[in-house]
């Protein structure tokens, strides 16, 4: 039975330490993330450095085996793909960041912070012999994961999360465009509006009331339409696409930005690496030249990254485990909080 920590986190504190048994037993079944006596100076979960047999490691988390790591390391084990993401302790104050074996989906490290001279005490903490298999690491695109990567492990290869990326279009793109064709419709409602008077003849008092109700259910419309827009096409029910496409037609910007993401979505489901990076420049060159100013400043932030992202067509990895773990430790937290350290 996996055991949920009394205190998780503190307030201004990174400490994981006693376990608690007076938990009612339908509260442990939630709480998968259990850790023993990690003190406050040590900010980071090693289980290379600590030792799987002592009282001083991590769990092997939601799979119920404490020994599990010790005999992968007698064994001569060594991971090959890693996740590395980050999570928040305090929302808007403080991070940390976590090293997942993605073929094991073991925690190999968590460190407080997210900077690089944080993550740099990751490859210090670990032996570098215990990392010499590594092959390919996902990562979102935070730079600092990106350069020490580089740094440590010259030889593996870089995947940027296709889930970061696409999140990211959907907010910095769709999302932006779709709110400025939004707010252009309700500006010229209130410029049809504006032109009635009290001199304005009947017949065209009409003709303009009409105009500006076309224009106000547009604009209700395009609010509404985030999640049409964010949803893959083949999933979308026969009325939504209907819907969909009588709004794109009037609202060419939008349009584009929505036949981009659909592009994007083909680019992940290539497995061919060189095909991958011709589809990615090709991608890129036509998002600058759209001359729409989100998605040109999207590409020129993003195209640098082309070769992370075309990896993906060689491994098809992402940190989603990882951010799945750390969802794990923010319900751990919220179900022990009241417990006194």
């Amino acid at each position: 039975m996996q055991l949920l920590p009394r205190n998780i986190y503190r307030r201004n504190t990174f400490q994981i330490s006693r376990n608690t048994d007076n938990i009612p037993s339908s509260k442990l079944d939630q709480g998968l993330f259990a850790a023993k006596n990690i003190h406050q100076s040590n900010t980071g979960i090693d289980r290379y450095s600590l030792g799987h047999d002592s009282q001083s490691t991590a769990r092997d988390y939601g799979r119920g085996n404490l020994g599990k790591g010790k005999m992968l390391r007698e064994e001569g084990y060594k991971p090959r793909i890693l996740a590395v993401d980050e999570f928040a302790i305090h929302k808007g104050h403080s991070y940390a960041t976590c090293v997942m074996d993605l073929e094991q989906g073991d925690i190999l490290w968590v460190g407080k912070g997210r900077a690089m001279k944080d993550f740099e005490k990751f490859f210090e903490d670990v032996p570098s012999d215990s990392l010499s298999a590594v092959i390919a690491v996902a990562m979102d695109m935070n730079a600092s994961y990106n350069k020490l990567v580089t740094k440590h492990l010259p030889k593996a290869q870089i995947v940027y999360d296709r889930f970061h990326m696409q999140s990211q279009f959907g907010r910095d793109v769709l999302g932006a465009v779709r709110l400025d064709e939004a707010r252009g419709n309700k500006a010229k409602e209130k410029e049809i509006l504006a032109d009635i008077s009290d001199d304005t003849d009947k017949e065209t008092m009409k003709s303009l009331k009409q105009e500006a109700k076309t224009e106000k259910q547009e604009y209700s419309q395009l609010k509404k339409l985030r999640w049409s827009l964010l949803t893959n096409s083949y999933k979308l029910s026969d009325s939504k696409t209907e819907q969909l496409q009588s709004i794109l037609q009037d609202h060419h910007d939008l349009a584009v930005c929505y036949a981009m993401k659909e592009e994007m979505c083909r680019l992940y489901e290539l497995t061919d690496y060189q095909q991958a990076v011709i589809g990615w420049t090709k991608w890129f060159q036509a998002a600058k030249e759209s001359e729409i100013p989100a998605l040109v400043r999207f590409a020129v932030q993003k195209e640098k990254r082309l070769p992370g992202l075309a990896a993906h067509a060689i491994y098809s990895i992402s940190t989603g485990k990882l951010e799945g773990f750390n969802n794990k430790i923010k319900v751990a937290k919220r179900i022990g909080y009241g417990y006194r350290d």
